[in-house]
Parts: structure tokens; sequence; C-alpha cells
């Protein structure tokens, strides 16, 4: 056989055995014992190279889910002007009694953000188009908590209260989306579905896009909740991320290492 056709056939034997891809990643479950009387399900993987070695071979990736029967998505707007309105992620958690949460979308250098936000009814921006902006995370006027793809979204049908765009989507349909990027690891950010009530933040040490992707659209990367979707959020340094604990407790913490736009928290759905 030539090299040519040998190349080819291996790439269709690859698309009838996805599961024979993960062999380029080893996923390991570290996450904790679940609370019983915990509204959150805590996930922590270590993941690397098969065979990879050294000090930064593994890198880590924590997500945290909710139900969205009983939790939504709140949009924080962190201001435009010549100060942010909070000094912290944690703080802008706290002041919205948020049980979760992280940095938002993408943002311009005057702080106006790509896309459209809403935040308690608020619009701010329009509607974009393009891969940063092809995923609307929004909680509707009966605070039911979805992620979209944008030729989804129907302001009249899901009448918003908070909703903020960014993309690109990591996952759709349960499979990795094609053609992102390979370039620029960097920390990440990111909202996942399940396809049905649950909904989960996540954050990531360093990946590309395209391995980020292809991670979490291993069908065996979460074993608590499948992945239906995942939507990138502003990553690199305005990822952060916030997880309450126990009351006599502090929380998980991840600063951002720069002044976002916006946060994403998670609240009660009836406080």
């Amino acid at each position: 056989m030539g090299i040519r056709k040998k190349f080819f056939s291996l790439l269709y034997l690859a698309s009838l055995f996805p599961a024979a891809l993960e062999a380029q990643w080893k996923i390991e479950d570290q996450s904790p014992p679940r609370k019983a009387d915990s509204p959150l399900i805590f996930e922590r993987k270590a993941v690397s190279r098969s065979g990879a070695t050294g000090l930064f071979s593994s890198r880590r990736i924590d997500l945290i889910w909710f139900n969205g029967e009983n939790f939504t998505f709140k949009v924080i707007d962190n201001g435009a002007g010549s100060s942010a309105a909070y000094s912290s992620l944690a703080d802008a958690m706290k002041a919205h009694d948020c049980i979760a949460g992280s940095n938002g979308g993408f943002f311009l250098k005057d702080f106006a953000p790509s896309g459209l936000m809403i935040t308690n009814e608020t619009v701010t921006g329009t509607f974009g188009t393009g891969g940063l902006l092809s995923g609307v995370l929004l909680s509707s006027g009966k605070r039911n908590p979805y992620l979209l793809r944008r030729a989804e979204y129907s302001a009249s049908k899901y009448k918003p209260s908070d909703l903020v765009q960014t993309g690109p989507f990591l996952v759709d349909q349960g499979v990795t989306v094609k053609g992102l990027s390979p370039e620029n690891a960097r920390r990440r950010t990111f909202v996942l579905h399940n396809g049905g009530k649950m909904f989960a933040l996540g954050l990531s040490d360093s990946f590309t896009l395209a391995e980020l992707g292809e991670i979490l659209g291993y069908p065996s990367f979460s074993p608590v909740e499948k992945i239906y979707r995942a939507l990138n959020l502003d990553g690199g340094t305005s990822s952060g991320f916030y997880v309450a604990r126990a009351s006599n407790a502090s929380p998980m913490v991840v600063e951002p290492f720069k002044r976002v736009r916006n946060f994403i928290g998670v609240v009660p759905r009836n406080p």
C-alpha cells in the first residue's frame, strides 16, 4: 500500500473508532468525594500526553456542575469606566450571592463587551457575528439557564434577563468541533451543558483550543455528566474561577490576572 493510501486508511479507521484517539491523552480523575448536602458536583482531572514526563507534563482541568432546575446564570457587569465595579472575582461573587462563577466573555480595549451583554435586563452592546461570538449563554425571563448556538437564539422567544455572547464552541452534540486552533496554548475557562438539566463552569491549565476541544469531546472524560456542548469563554489572563465551600471553609478562588468586563455567576433560581 502506498504512503498516501495508508495515511487515508488510518484516518478512516480513526473516524470509525474515536476511542482509539484517546490514547493520545491520559486522563486521571482526582475528584474529591462529593458531600451529600452539596448543591454542586466538583470534578478535577489531571491530563497528560501519553508517555509525557517532567514537571509540567500533567495539566489540570476543574469542573463545577449544577442543576439548572435549581440554579441559573447571572451576568455581572464589571463596568466600562476608568475603574472596575468590583475589586476581584471573589468580591463580585460574594456581592451577588453566587455559589460559583468565572470570568465572562470577550471585550474591547475600552472595556466595551464584544457582542451582546445583558445584565439584569440592561442591554449593552449589539448581537454580533464571528467565531468568538458563536455561542449565547443566558438566563431566560423565567430564570431557565441556556447554552445556545447563535442561530438558535431569539430575544422574543427567550426574553433573557442575563446574557453574554462568546465562543468558539469546543464540543457540539457530543462531538469535538472541527477547525479549532492548534496554536496559543493558554489557561482557559468554558461552560458546559449535558443536553439536559445539568450545566458546568470549567477552568483548565494551558491548552490550545484544539487540544481542549479534543479532550472534552472524549466520551470517557466526565463520567459524572456526559458533555453535549462546551463553549469557550475569554481565556488567558482573563481566566478566573470561583467555587463556594462549606460555611466554615474559604472559597476556592483563581483570580483573573487582569481586569475583565463581566463575570458569570451561578445563583439560586428562587433566592
